[in-house]
């Protein structure tokens, strides 16, 4: 009979059920294992003639490695529930030095009578009028909502000139409040620094307005356009300064300004939005989380800070504000990924425009409450209902936009980032190292996640080929052994896997793939094959391998309760440790590891060696270690923003982490047994946080390791106007 037509049959005295996946036995209904029925389907399908070792492996494991035991498994189990016995048996023969053969008797249902079937013909037809009627109603009703819809009214845009052409990124463009001038930060000589520039329309020159050896950035008017407030930043200082631009413009650079207020140093930035006289919108960062904030300003005078007022109930990671009718749009990120939405300042209400897993860059107003630009991958015009349609698309990415107020000639910054991989080789764990650091992949790609084998010989990394910095497509999993100079690819992932970490098994041979969903993938680096093999789980965390590499220990959530399951990999299958009591002895140690990561704050070294990135609260728990032993000795007074850009690695001898110092990249390391911070070397300079997941990694020993790096980041402005209409 087709497996296709194989819905129920009876095996000696035992009903099978394959729809509901049960067997009835002495006339009771017992759920069974789906591989156990899928077994059974494949010898009743080989009726008559033995099936092979091989081909059960095929059918029931086709894209998973297992070993031969496997199949031995998989056909105790299938005997077991059947109440079949391996001695006498009357379901299943082992045919020796060739596999196993159905011998019981097989019953499979009547074919329906022609009464029958012409019933269910009948009541077919009645159902695709019904669905049919319904599918009409439902096409009017949403004709009828579409037509109600604002629709997306597309100005046309021609390219005009590129306004700029100097090294490094220009970004945080912002027009004044009557369009003829055009500030922005870009890179300062020797790119250790962002310096604050205006650009001219009427005289068509670029002025460097701000050049202090502090980095200037995110510059805003005022409504009235004669004062301009920026963030200037060092590594251990941040605040808001507001200048007077009542003058000429070429006089600029030499006016006075004054502090307004505080910031958090080291922090990414984004826009400030100077609402009217008195009222300032920025975005600030609490507890490692950003927030929108009010800042209420006195107006006799130069401007200075009367109150600030937190809106905690909003998280911009990027945001626009329309000044004349207070509509923000802003984006928070979610478990899930990135949320874009729309809100009254003044109702408070707001609605979600769109949910997706990439992040947002580039966010502008282009009328109030119905359509507005996004940048990223292509420049974008896009509804308040979600609608959009392709403006431009770049060479490389979008990351920053801004509008004319008055000609309406829209801004944009243009460019190319390069994120490559680094191999470092130490000869001790000691201070202040002459390292050389040599490149492990190639420019032409973005690569991200570099994982060390625990011997160091090995590197496995994620690959993307992309037109921005979020566009996800062409993702690959690449392989590079120390001994060979070519990297092998190893795997092309879907579209819908957004890889956040790589495990690797003790002996070397699989890798873990955790994404963006808590699904958890297996690649074999020999077979080459990606199989997701824990999924639909809630809230999977703590993944972890087995010593001898058989196993995969996680937790996830049931209802309020956190569960310990354990995935077998000759198997494939998973099951409730807590079911098990040989197993929960043996992970007895897991366990109460698992309870303390639940209840302690600072966990002790022991417990620190069992976090790896797949660990919910890994970065919050090494910083809170970090911050608790020696803290004398840390180099910044704030770990947060580093431990943020760069995720820290954790091995048996200690924490390898990353400082941002303005600009400066430093590696430190922090030794278990010596209790001290270590700087080992400065691996290079970052000049702007484009949103990607940096990390560090090493061998066992401590003296291998490669990191991700941003670099050959290059944009300029470019300027687009609106045709007539």
């Amino acid at each position: 009979m087709p497996q296709s037509q194989l819905d129920k049959v009876k095996v000696n005295e035992v009903e099978v059920d394959f729809i509901a996946l049960k067997l009835c036995i002495n006339h009771q209904w017992h759920d069974v294992e789906a591989r156990q029925l899928k077994l059974l389907k494949l010898l009743i399908e080989n009726y008559g003639q033995a099936v092979s070792r091989n081909q059960i492996m095929d059918a029931l494991w086709n894209d998973t490695i297992v070993s031969d035991n496997s199949v031995s498994q998989a056909i105790t189990q299938l005997r077991k529930s059947l109440h079949d016995d391996k001695e006498t048996p009357r379901f299943i023969k082992t045919v020796p030095r060739v596999g196993y053969q159905l011998i019981a008797e097989l019953v499979f249902p009547e074919p329906p009578s022609e009464q029958a079937e012409q019933f269910k013909k009948n009541k077919f037809n009645l159902t695709l009028v019904a669905a049919a009627s319904t599918l009409v109603g439902i096409g009017i009703t949403m004709g009828i909502v579409e037509l109600a819809k604002p629709s997306l009214q597309v100005p046309e845009y021609t390219y005009e000139s590129r306004l700029t052409s100097t090294p490094g990124p220009e970004n945080f463009l912002r027009y004044s409040p009557k369009g003829r001038y055009l500030a922005f930060s870009q890179s300062s000589n020797n790119r250790d620094q962002m310096d604050m520039a205006v650009f001219d329309a009427q005289t068509q020159a670029v002025h460097v307005i701000k050049s202090t050896g502090y980095s200037e950035e995110a510059p805003e008017w005022s409504p009235d356009g004669k004062w301009l407030i920026y963030y200037r930043h060092d590594p251990i200082s941040c605040e808001i300064r507001v200048m007077s631009v009542v003058n000429p413009v070429e006089t600029w650079r030499l006016s006075p300004d004054f502090h307004l207020s505080d910031c958090q140093v080291g922090f990414s930035r984004q826009k400030m939005h100077w609402l009217t006289d008195n009222s300032l919108y920025i975005q600030r960062w609490k507890n490692n989380s950003p927030i929108l904030s009010k800042l209420t300003l006195a107006t006799e005078g130069y401007p200075s800070l009367l109150k600030q007022d937190d809106l905690e109930n909003i998280h911009p990671i990027l945001m626009d504000i329309d000044k004349a009718t207070n509509q923000l749009l802003f984006v928070e990120q979610s478990s899930q990924g990135y949320v874009l939405q729309h809100m009254d300042l003044v109702s408070t209400k707001r609605n979600v425009i769109e949910s997706r897993e990439q992040e947002y860059w580039g966010l502008k107003w282009h009328e109030s409450g119905q359509s507005f630009w996004l940048g990223n991958e292509s420049l974008r015009l896009m509804s308040v209902d979600g609608s959009s349609e392709v403006m431009h698309l770049p060479i490389g990415f979008i990351p920053d936009i801004d509008l004319n107020p008055l000609t309406k000639q829209l801004a944009h910054a243009e460019g190319l980032v390069n994120v490559n991989l680094y191999n470092l080789q130490l000869k001790s764990l000691n201070n202040h190292q002459q390292v050389i650091a040599k490149q492990l992949s190639s420019s032409a790609r973005t690569d991200i996640l570099p994982t060390l084998s625990k011997n160091g010989r090995q590197t496995a990394f994620i690959s993307y080929q992309r037109r921005s910095t979020d566009g996800l497509k062409h993702i690959e999993i690449w392989l590079k052994n120390k001994d060979k100079k070519a990297a092998n690819l190893l795997a092309n992932l879907p579209e819908n896997i957004h890889p956040k970490y790589l495990l690797w098994s003790p002996n070397g041979e699989n890798l873990l793939l955790g994404d963006s969903r808590q699904n958890i993938h297996l690649i074999n680096i020999y077979s080459k094959h990606l199989v997701a093999i824990i999924f639909d789980y809630k809230n999977i965390d703590e993944v972890n391998w087995s010593s001898d590499g058989k196993f995969i220990v996680f937790s996830a959530t049931n209802g309020d309760s956190k569960q310990l399951w354990q995935y077998d990999l000759q198997l494939a299958s998973t099951k409730l440790l807590e079911e098990d009591k040989l197993v929960v002895n043996q992970i007895t140690e897991q366990e109460s590891n698992v309870q303390a990561l639940q209840t302690s704050e600072v966990l002790s070294v022991e417990q620190m060696k069992k976090l790896n990135p797949s660990y919910h609260h890994y970065i919050s728990h090494v910083e809170s270690f970090l911050s608790a032993h020696a803290p004398e000795q840390l180099p910044v007074d704030n770990l947060s923003p580093s431990l943020l850009l760069y995720r820290p690695h954790i091995f048996d001898l200690g924490i390898y982490y990353v400082v941002k110092q303005g600009h400066q990249l430093a590696l430190y390391l922090y030794k278990f047994a010596e209790q001290d911070h270590v700087h080992i070397a400065n691996i290079g300079r970052h000049e702007q946080d484009i949103n990607l997941m940096l990390n560090i990694s090493a061998s066992n020993d401590g003296k291998q390791l490669v990191f991700s790096k941003v670099e050959a980041f290059e944009t300029d402005i470019l300027l687009q106007r609106k045709s007539p209409e």
